[in-house]
């Protein structure tokens, strides 16, 4: 793909930059581009700041947030803050989430981005037993009407795939990648299902699962910067695994118990705090939702760097409750 003359010099704005998928980002941007990175997040940045970075600490929904995107004027825009923390209230979620991006666009119009890169969730789909056996992104999204916990996931992504087409002028990418593993990752379901050994599954059921490295992550967002790159992508890695193969290559003990037991146990811990894992996560232990990512692979070139073995060996070892 051809380059605008002074693009690779452009400042780039990287929302939610202290999460684990800023962090590395943050890295190979500096590492391999010239590109001076403006770094957003209402967290404070405790590591060393390397030259050409500049953090803010601000919170997208105040005034001190646009007041960057007015000075710098960025070339482009990594939106990665999200709240996926079903601890967080409902209305903070919606708060940050959905009216926190909303802001985050209209500034990217009006202060003259050129390109925006946004980051959703492959789990957008829901785990269903219609599902087809590769979901593609023409499907329709149906995860908010089964799942209050996840009605702000839903209302994120149609707002950005409506921000896509009536704003031709400003190109857009929004991934949709399957669950996100590696050393800096410490957020997302999966993450926290497998905080626990042993774990619990759905007796009689073992669905497929997708996982991916977080450097595949971040290679496919470094394709969504380049320039004339527009539109929806699944993100998957490198093939899919039974659930039960995934725990038994993590060393995992499992306890099989029946399903409504299981949605139950798991309501009442997390009503006190005991599980990170809201309802609708039981529902992932018992169907697949395993997307097709051939139209990123034919439209920008990606192909995950990272095979199946790679990108579980980079998923954390879990302490065990039973010694």
């Amino acid at each position: 793909m051809s380059r605008r003359p002074d693009e690779s010099k452009q400042p780039v704005v990287i929302t939610g930059v202290c999460g684990g998928v800023g962090r590395v980002l943050l890295r190979q941007l500096l590492a391999e581009t010239k590109h001076p990175v403006i770094g957003l997040d209402k967290r404070n940045w405790v590591l060393d700041r390397p030259d050409r970075f500049d953090f803010r600490r601000v919170d997208l929904r105040r005034g001190g947030a646009e007041d960057v995107f007015r000075t710098v004027k960025p070339h482009a825009v990594v939106h990665l803050a999200f709240v996926s923390d079903q601890t967080v209230s409902r209305d903070r979620r919606h708060v940050i989430n959905v009216q926190g991006t909303q802001r985050v666009l209209e500034w990217c119009l009006r202060y003259g981005v050129k390109k925006v890169v946004l980051l959703s969730r492959a789990s957008v789909y829901g785990a269903r037993p219609d599902n087809p056996s590769k979901i593609s992104e023409d499907m329709p999204l149906k995860l908010g009407a089964a799942y209050a916990e996840l009605s702000d996931l839903v209302e994120f992504d149609h707002l950005c795939r409506s921000w896509m087409w009536e704003h031709r002028k400003l190109e857009v990418v929004l991934l949709r990648p399957v669950h996100i593993v590696g050393p800096n990752i410490r957020e997302g379901m999966l993450y926290r299902y497998l905080q626990g050994d042993p774990v619990l599954r759905a007796l009689g059921f073992d669905p497929m699962m997708q996982l991916i490295h977080e450097e595949d992550v971040i290679q496919a967002i470094r394709l969504g910067l380049k320039r004339d790159a527009r539109g929806i992508y699944n993100v998957a890695g490198a093939g899919e695994l039974p659930l039960s193969a995934v725990l038994r290559a993590l060393g995992r003990r499992a306890i099989p118990i029946p399903h409504p037991a299981l949605a139950l146990l798991d309501r009442a811990a997390f009503a006190v705090g005991l599980s990170k894992l809201p309802s609708h996560a039981v529902d992932f232990l018992r169907f697949g939702c395993v997307v097709d990512g051939s139209r990123i692979r034919d439209e920008l070139g990606y192909e995950p760097r990272f095979d199946l073995r790679r990108t579980l060996d980079a998923i954390p070892a879990a302490p065990s409750i039973l010694e």
